[in-house]
């Protein structure tokens, strides 16, 4: 199992969720920054090889929800964490978890592209130094990723320059491809194209239907048509909790709770 990198204790094995499509399945979660109770006892699953969207208000906790799946949260002072994130039944919030490992595992792109000020090349090998990868496998694996991103045939005959001479939406595909060097089978997504043109945001969504072939992948947005285009599910926050999750089609088309049909047809948000 993937999961072998990450040290393992006894009493952190939980039991394996009984789905076979099921990758991750947050159970009963809590996040707290100081006295603000921002992600509210939600229980939600990631299916293998999906694009699932998570959807809602400013503010209504679905970009917690994210980070804490590979514990991006664990640097902010005042946050804790109660209940479980399972991943392929190991509680990925247990205190004897390598988190370098788990964000080897689960990679993470934020909604500003943020490029080291280096050139392509060395943006690309700053994870596969860092994690050891031998040098002999570089550039197939830089190429790969860079394909994966759709970046490759734009940037091939760049990759000495510097990455900040990209365009936006250049600069986002290339942290996309960031994490992609280093394998994960989760990328989470917040809010990848909230700051990029039309022509940008076409490419970062046909991006995301590509990667779900070998990843899954979890997406945060505030565009109901973007969540429509790309996702296989979608969940709704609202003020902290989950208020629904379901097919994306039959979530759009007929919701089942008037608090998600009252946001997806803009009422409110």
């Amino acid at each position: 199992m993937a999961i072998a990198v990450m040290p393992r204790v006894e009493e952190e094995l939980q039991p394996a969720v009984k789905q076979q499509e099921v990758l991750l399945h947050a159970c009963d979660l809590n996040v707290y920054y100081g006295q603000q109770h921002a992600v509210q006892e939600v229980s939600l699953t990631v299916n293998k090889h999906e694009v699932l969207a998570l959807i809602g208000p400013s503010g209504c906790g679905k970009s917690t929800f994210l980070r804490t799946m590979n514990r991006m949260n664990d640097g902010i002072e005042g946050a804790r964490v109660t209940g479980q994130i399972l991943y392929e039944g190991l509680n990925v919030l247990g205190e004897n978890i390598h988190v370098t490992a788990l964000r080897k595992e689960i990679g993470m792109v934020f909604q500003k592209p943020y490029p080291f000020p280096k050139s392509i090349y060395e943006n690309l090998v700053h994870g596969l130094r860092h994690h050891q990868v031998k040098k002999s496998e570089w550039d197939e694996t830089i190429e790969d990723a860079l394909t994966k991103a759709a970046l490759w045939d734009e940037v091939k005959d760049r990759l000495h320059e510097s990455a900040l001479a990209l365009s936006g939406g250049q600069q986002q595909r290339l942290c996309i491809a960031r994490a992609l060097v280093l394998k994960p089978r989760v990328l989470l997504l917040d809010e990848p194209a909230s700051a990029l043109d039309p022509i940008a945001t076409a490419k970062i969504e046909a991006l995301m239907l590509e990667l779900k072939k070998e990843h899954t992948v979890v997406v945060v947005t505030h565009n109901m048509q973007q969540a429509a285009r790309v996702s296989d599910r979608t969940a709704f926050f609202y003020q902290g909790k989950l208020i629904e999750v379901g097919n994306t089609k039959q979530m759009f088309h007929q919701p089942g709770e008037k608090q998600t049909a009252d946001y997806i047809a803009g009422r409110f948000g």
